[in-house]
């Protein structure tokens, strides 16, 4: 049986729409992501879940 690697949360910066892959840390022995502090394109701080980014903009 082949391992498949867990992928990373993914977050859309809100205001220029670049995406990235969550910081990791990992505590209790489980990865956690987290977005990050600030769009290093645009400078933004506002993120969005790239599974919730459709219906968020939408809205």
């Amino acid at each position: 049986m082949s391992h498949t690697p867990e992928l990373p949360e993914r977050y859309v910066c809100d205001n220029c729409h670049v995406i990235y892959a969550g910081t990791v840390t990992h505590e209790d022995g489980e990865f956690h992501y987290s977005e990050p502090v600030e769009c290093a394109a645009c400078g933004s701080t506002h993120f969005v879940i790239i599974e919730q980014y459709v219906r968020h903009k939408t809205q």
